[in-house]
């Protein structure tokens, strides 16, 4: 299983990463949800278990320590107006799941190299793969995430609003779901006219 799922690592994670990297409004909304977080782990001044995702159109917050909607929408818009100004590395994220897939690229790569040119398969292979996969993917990720899969450039997005998902209604949604989930919705600006997507 692990020999299939390097190999499918190798070829899938690549395509996901072009896939993103081709998609300019994605980039930039991706780049728009690292600048939030980042604002939001600066005024708590720690690192908050939130993670992301991004679309053409916006994206989405979720996970136990994000903050009222009222506050994540204010760190949107602090985090649009400094990327405006010039703070491009708040586009940039430690965290983010870019960094989780070059290391799972890294640690596959490796190992089906490992495998072809030593032709065995032993733990000592295995730990060698994952330790050098970790060593290098922050800065592997860093490198992606910065060429690939956002765009510091965030001056023809506006921010729209912030929606709330809840799936079983109050109270049943604080006990059965403690993870708040938001999407925040932007829009394209476009030689002065405004793009609803």
């Amino acid at each position: 299983m692990l020999i299939f799922n390097s190999f499918y690592n190798v070829i899938t994670i690549p395509w996901q990463i072009l896939k993103i990297a081709a998609d300019k409004r994605v980039r930039k909304n991706h780049s728009l949800e690292h600048a939030t977080v980042n604002v939001l782990e600066e005024r708590y001044g720690r690192n908050l278990r939130i993670g992301g995702f991004a679309y053409s159109n916006g994206f989405t917050l979720s996970g136990p320590d994000l903050p009222p909607p009222y506050e994540v929408l204010d760190a949107a818009r602090e985090g649009l107006y400094r990327m405006r100004q010039g703070e491009v590395d708040l586009a940039l994220h430690p965290r983010c799941g870019t960094s989780i897939a070059a290391a799972n690229f890294l640690f596959s790569l490796v190992f089906v190299l490992i495998l072809i040119f030593y032709r065995h398969f032993s733990l000592i292979n295995i730990v060698f793969a994952f330790l050098l996969a970790n060593i290098i993917a922050k800065p592997f990720g860093i490198l992606l995430q910065k060429f690939f899969t956002t765009h510091p450039d965030v001056g023809d997005i506006d921010i729209l609003d912030i929606y709330g998902q809840t799936y079983f209604g109050f109270p049943f949604e604080i006990i059965l779901n403690p993870n708040r989930t938001y999407f925040i919705k932007t829009s394209y600006v476009n030689r002065g006219f405004r793009i609803f997507i």
